[in-house]
């Protein structure tokens, strides 16, 4: 670990490994605080470990900048995709999707919440993919963070660091006002205090989640309901879900999901269409969730949209990524015959559907047999839906064990930084003993804190 934060990384371990008793008592009252505030996943307290991912005031500055600065990227990439018919036959969304990217806002940024999962290797961050159409975690990393500071207290070297919490609830209120403020000035009927509805499907594993926005948006004095697509109806020119009219929607259904149930949500996407509600993302932050913009954006013949500055990030940034076809491609200033390539080069590749999320289908070659690697590649080659990337290597860090907090292993660690509006809006942090990183896949989630040591009076 780099800077001083490594002096808090190892007492902090040495404090778990030294006071077994008083850890396992530990782990179980920051479970009970998380079953308490609603931070559960599939009905259980949220999977944790009782560490949070400590980083440096110089990373935090690196992540800031890269992240906003990728923010623009991506917004930009969005009106490309709008603008350019050649992008979006590379693209090959399905008719429906597209319908959906062509329905207008009503505000200015097309991706109000984002959240930009990278690897951050001491000063270096990589980005592996963008989740922009519906990220889940920003209150349960608000929640976490609460948890952790209670238990600071009796953690006595921490009074020595100077720890950075975050509000992301407050800050995400804040933004989707702000679209909805802009939203409105184009309709003059619309109330000045909108009613929020919080939209996914209703037996999804993050309801909770939906919970803690529904309590702290009414804490701050809006009405609000947690809805499925399939409640929405327009009435005498108004939006509806059940019997309560709608203007703000913060979206969490999955753009491909709703797609796939287009014949039972007519009045959803209809009461978006007509510019009865305003919805939070809009579809079109859909265009850079699926992993082949990676390909786009670090393509010369598409990059003349983007400042020197800009190209810098990409490159600096965003791991070789080709769409996986029989076709030839460019790899490190040579044209190779990809098909070849990816059978040749299975060590340093890794395989992954374009649109899926949640570490689903990843293969990672290092980590796969030869025969079901060539399998994989084989079987989705000609559907060009799958991406090709260069592996990057997995940052590793010691943290505890889920159920022995005594216990020390080292782990894998991806941190995901949110963004609201292209502003850095703090980071979760995921690990987990497995090279694909995700909780479904029984990973955990750790808060990400800036600590600085105090300085000596």
């Amino acid at each position: 670990m780099l800077d001083p934060v490594w002096k808090l990384n190892r007492s902090y371990l040495d404090h778990l490994r030294k006071n077994p008793e008083r850890s396992s008592l530990q782990l179980r009252q920051l479970r009970r605080f998380l079953v308490a505030r609603k931070c559960t996943f599939r009905g259980k307290p949220m999977p944790t470990l009782l560490k949070p991912n400590f980083i440096s005031p110089k990373q935090n500055s690196i992540l800031v900048r890269n992240v906003e600065k990728m923010s623009v990227i991506l917004d930009k990439f969005v009106r490309y995709y709008l603008s350019n018919h050649e992008v979006r036959e590379i693209m090959k969304f399905p008719e429906k999707e597209n319908e959906l990217f062509f329905i207008e806002p009503g505000y200015d940024n097309p991706i109000v919440i984002s959240r930009l999962d990278a690897f951050l290797n001491e000063y270096s961050v990589k980005f592996l993919e963008f989740n922009c159409d519906s990220p889940a975690g920003i209150a349960y990393s608000d929640v976490l963070e609460e948890g952790f500071n209670e238990l600071f207290r009796e953690f006595g070297f921490v009074d020595k660091w100077k720890i950075r919490s975050m509000r992301r609830q407050e800050l995400l209120l804040g933004s989707l006002l702000k679209c909805y403020s802009q939203f409105r000035s184009h309709r003059p009927g619309m109330p000045e205090k909108p009613v929020i509805a919080i939209v996914d499907w209703k037996d999804v594993s993050t309801y909770s989640e939906f919970q803690l926005h529904e309590d702290h948006f009414r804490s701050r004095g809006y009405e609000t309901l947690i809805a499925s697509p399939q409640d929405f109806y327009i009435k005498d020119g108004r939006a509806l879900a059940g019997d309560r009219e709608v203007h703000l929607i913060y979206r969490r259904v999955i753009t491909r999901e709703l797609v796939s149930k287009w014949e039972e949500v007519p009045g959803f996407i209809e009461s978006i269409r007509e510019g009865l509600v305003c919805c939070c993302n809009s579809f079109r932050s859909y265009i850079v969730g699926n992993k082949k913009v990676l390909s786009l954006i670090t393509n010369p013949r598409f990059q003349e949209i983007y400042s020197r500055s800009e190209l810098r990030i990409i490159r600096d940034t965003i791991p070789w990524t080709e769409i996986l076809s029989d076709a030839k491609a460019t790899f490190e200033g040579k044209q190779v015959e990809l098909k070849t390539f990816v059978q040749e080069n299975r060590q340093r590749l890794v395989l992954k559907p374009a649109n899926m999320y949640g570490g689903m289908d990843v293969h990672i070659g290092r980590e796969t047999k030869p025969g079901t690697w060539e399998e994989v590649m084989n079987r989705h080659i000609r559907g060009e839906s799958w991406v090709v990337q260069e592996y990057v290597d997995i940052p590793r860090d010691r943290y505890p064990e889920a159920n022995h907090p005594q216990r020390l292993k080292n782990k894998y660690v991806n941190i995901n930084p949110f963004a609201l509006l292209g502003s850095y809006s703090g980071s979760i942090t995921r690990i987990s003993d497995f090279p694909v990183i995700n909780v479904s896949a029984g990973g955990g989630l750790v808060p990400t804190f800036t600590a600085e040591q105090k300085r000596a009076v």
